[in-house]
């Protein structure tokens, strides 16, 4: 077949949603399909910055994304496409054609038959900013839908849509325990500068957390730069590497903090999860497809910065209990796997 999936610009740095794509895109490719990626330079109001025209401009002068992404290793049978506009003409022919923002899903849809059969892979309810009437659209647009959380599927029912359910997958091969789980406890975390990611609130506990227990290891990461606020004996990576992440932050941690207000998924905690770490995790939707209460997580009210830390108590004062989440965190893990997910992915595509 003949594949081609449809993303917002380019990004410099990892980001969970296009890692999902470029690991499918991989393995599409692995099973003789032809893959190609678009890259769509543009903002769903349609207005074209002039950080746009720049960003576009480096792109045809081989300055940006020419070949390749700096932060993931493609198989070499993808092809990139880095444009501006939305023009039928820069999308290849082919047998399936997927969008994968809610204003992507609209230009996918005006798209003609000759661009392939028309998806909608949705892996969040993208109304953060400010568009839910059109994002509640995008979702009733005549394209397949697929989503990859279950609460999702819900909301799909709740706008009187059908989706199909493929479950997101941890990369198995770059993030696994690489020490004992019966390491000296610690606490790992996500920086993020968007507030509903709920860095702030979950900085809050760990610094009550961090008081309370000196000797507890705070290990943090993120992209933005160190945050001026953070105790000096917290550690921040910056743009870590997966294996930075795998070795120095989850594979050294116990515990992981999920304090996001709403996740379509949560790669950053399946990741940890595959590496050994128990949760504590906000109600974010995204969680309750991994997380589960008395078997791997404690689940808290979104914002709930007290809850947060009353878990995080919980485990830190029962380590035996503490070991017990680990494990099954390993356990729950072992079963999101590019394999299983991908195969389901492809006979969707093949029309089933």
């Amino acid at each position: 077949m003949k594949i081609t999936f449809i993303l917002p610009g380019l990004s410099r740095f990892p980001v969970g949603g296009y890692k999902v794509v470029y690991q499918y895109a991989n393995f599409l490719a692995e099973k003789g399909n032809e893959v190609s990626i678009v890259h769509i330079e543009q903002v769903p109001n349609g207005h074209v910055t002039m950080r746009v025209h720049l960003k576009n401009l480096a792109i045809k002068l081989g300055f940006m994304g020419s070949k390749s992404v700096s932060w993931f290793h493609f198989d070499n049978r993808v092809k990139l496409i880095f444009n501006s506009n939305f023009s039928e003409d820069n999308i290849p022919t082919g047998d399936v054609v997927i969008a994968t923002a809610w204003y992507l899903a609209y230009f996918v849809n005006d798209l003609s038959k000759s661009r392939g059969r028309k998806y909608y892979f949705i892996q969040h309810y993208e109304i953060q900013d400010g568009y839910k009437n059109k994002v509640d659209q995008s979702w009733r647009l005549p394209l397949k839908n697929i989503v990859i959380a279950s609460w999702l599927q819900d909301v799909g029912r709740n706008l009187g849509v059908e989706t199909t359910l493929v479950k997101n997958f941890v990369n198995h091969k770059e993030f696994f325990p690489t020490s004992s789980l019966e390491r000296p406890a610690a606490i790992s975390m996500l920086i993020h500068d968007q507030s509903w990611k709920g860095s702030s609130e979950g900085l809050t506990a760990l610094k009550r957390i961090s008081k309370k227990y000196p000797q507890v290891k705070i290990l943090l990461f993120g992209v933005p730069d160190r945050p001026n606020n953070l105790p000096n004996n917290f550690e921040y990576i910056q743009n870590a590497s997966t294996s930075q992440l795998c070795k120095q932050i989850y594979g050294q941690s116990t515990i992981f903090l999920f304090p996001s207000h709403t996740e379509g998924w949560g790669l950053t905690a399946t990741e940890a999860m595959a590496c050994g770490n128990a949760l504590v995790s906000t109600d974010n939707g995204g969680v309750l497809d991994f997380g589960i209460e008395k078997r791997n997580a404690v689940i808290v009210p979104v914002s709930d910065t007290d809850a947060m830390v009353k878990g995080l108590e919980y485990l830190l004062d029962n380590p035996v209990e503490m070991r017990r989440y680990q494990v099954q965190s390993i356990k729950i893990a072992e079963d999101l796997t590019i394999v299983n997910s991908g195969n389901k992915l492809l006979s969707i595509l093949e029309g089933d």
